[in-house]
């Protein structure tokens, strides 16, 4: 199934000790790159979410911003007992060599000193599978952002079957063409022949004539682009129903059916032929535009 490389998808969890939000966002991008915003400290998380994104997307520029907030006990910043205690037996032993006295130092007043109490980071590490739930959390938030991608993804490959059909109709018209230029110039180039030497006592030479039409024939044959044409719209019908992602190969076949379709118009020689493929062209350039936005 063709998906955009566009889409949004949110997802929350809530356990006991913590609250998870992922939001992922994705844009057009050749290949794949990820973009990711997360709380200090979760470098564990950021690989987790890397590895789970890669599974499921293969091209784009992937924004994801996680959010993680403690919730409970679990918010309660954790006190570092070996440096209180450490803190306090420095106070108390300084408090009698300047003759303070034996009371003890106010455990209260220890708390604001470095390394007491611990961070943020500290209190986020310290939650109990979190891994596991940040990387549930991110796969629920993919799942609708692949229904968005792929909800686009069936608008374009609609839009996409309606321009390869009304390429197809211009290319059949092109080839019905092609089969009556080299006659409509073999009776022109004769009828020229004719004006040019009337009252004239010389008469038109056929071999001449042949071998002049052989030439144009030979320098304005364009079966051989119009079939590689043909093979590379058949070739795109059938990329609109694959299940695996299909717009690099989109890309490619664009990019040659420009190609084909400029060689067509600079070859034929003819009027008619020039005037279908402009808007073969114009389709191509319609194609290619909407494979740079499908994954």
């Amino acid at each position: 199934m063709i998906r955009s490389m566009t889409g949004y998808g949110a997802a929350e969890r809530t356990t006991e000790e913590v609250r998870i939000a992922i939001e992922i966002r994705t844009v057009n991008n050749r290949s794949l790159k990820i973009s990711q915003r997360t709380p200090e400290g979760l470098g564990a998380a950021e690989a987790v979410i890397d590895r789970v994104v890669r599974e499921r997307l293969t091209r784009g520029t992937v924004y994801v911003s996680l959010f993680v907030e403690p919730v409970g006990a679990a918010a309660r910043a954790p006190i570092n007992r070996e440096v209180l205690a450490a803190y306090w037996k420095d106070l108390a032993r300084l408090r009698k060599e300047l003759g303070g006295g034996d009371d003890p130092p106010a455990l209260e007043a220890l708390l604001a000193l470095p390394g007491v109490v611990g961070d943020e980071a500290v209190v986020l590490t310290g939650i109990k599978n979190l891994e596991a739930i940040v990387r549930e959390t991110a796969r629920e938030a993919l799942d609708r952002l692949d229904a968005m991608r792929e909800a686009e993804g069936r608008a374009a490959a609609k839009d996409l079957a309606a321009n390869l059909e009304e390429m197809a109709r211009r290319v059949a018209a092109v080839r019905r063409r092609a089969g009556t230029v080299i006659q409509e110039y073999r009776d022109r180039l004769r009828e020229r022949a004719q004006a040019l030497l009337e009252g004239v006592e010389i008469a038109a030479d056929d071999a001449t004539l042949a071998r002049e039409v052989a030439f144009f024939a030979e320098r304005s044959d364009i079966n051989e682009e119009l079939a590689r044409l043909e093979s590379h719209l058949e070739q795109m019908r059938d990329l609109l129903g694959a299940s695996e992602p299909v717009g690099r190969r989109l890309e490619f076949l664009s990019q040659e059916m420009f190609r084909e379709a400029n060689t067509i118009g600079a070859k034929a020689n003819d009027v008619e032929i020039a005037r279908e493929v402009l808007p073969i062209k114009v389709a191509v350039d319609r194609l290619r535009e909407q494979a740079q936005n499908i994954e």
